[in-house]
């Protein structure tokens, strides 16, 4: 019974030109499209945001520890002078 109503569908697939879920996943996985992707949630953009002001103010941060470290030898080694 079931051979016969697999068959049924497979003739109305040949007629419209349908095809098969299987292969429809298939090329759903093989072709990803770009504009179909999953879109952020408000909590996922503003996470990824933070992270990389988080990266931008370490940055600074150790520019500005680089600086103080330099700036600190040179007053110990007695190059500065103060006015």
């Amino acid at each position: 019974m079931e051979e016969e109503r697999e068959k049924m569908r497979q003739e109305i697939r040949d007629k419209y030109n349908i095809k098969k879920r299987e292969e429809v996943q298939e090329m759903t996985q093989e072709e990803p499209n770009p504009l179909m992707r999953k879109k952020k949630t408000p909590e996922e953009l503003a996470a990824e945001a933070e992270a990389e002001d988080e990266d931008e103010i370490t940055k600074i941060k150790n520019v500005f520890d680089t600086h103080i470290q330099e700036f600190k030898a040179q007053v110990l080694e007695g190059k500065c002078d103060l006015q």
